[in-house]
C-alpha cells in the first residue's frame, strides 16, 4: 500500500512539473493584448502579440517563477519515486 501511494504521489508530481513547464503563464490582467509563451518554448522572445511596455520583463519573471516552482516540486517527487522503487526492490 505504501509503495502504491508513493508512486501515485510521484506521478502527480511529475504531472505538475510538466504542467508548469509546458503551459504559458497568464499575464492577461496586466497586458490584455499580449500573451506569454511557455518555459519550454523554442522562440527566443518570451512574449507574443503586440508588445506593450514591460511585457517581456513581466513574462520572463513569470517564467522564472514557474521554473522555481518546478524545481521545488521536483525534490519531493524524486524522493517519492526513490521511495517507491526502494520499497519495490525490498
Amino acid at each position: 500500500m505504501i509503495r502504491t501511494t508513493l508512486w501515485i504521489l510521484a506521478c502527480a508530481g511529475f504531472g505538475v512539473i510538466l504542467w508548469l513547464l509546458t503551459s504559458s503563464p497568464d499575464i492577461s490582467s496586466g497586458y490584455p493584448r499580449s500573451e506569454c509563451r511557455s518555459v519550454l518554448s523554442t522562440e527566443w522572445s518570451p512574449a507574443t502579440g503586440s508588445l506593450e511596455d514591460g511585457v517581456e520583463t513581466t513574462c520572463a519573471s513569470f517564467q522564472t517563477r514557474r521554473v522555481g516552482w518546478s524545481v521545488l516540486v521536483a525534490v519531493p517527487t524524486v524522493a517519492f519515486a526513490a521511495g517507491g522503487m526502494r520499497k519495490w526492490s525490498a
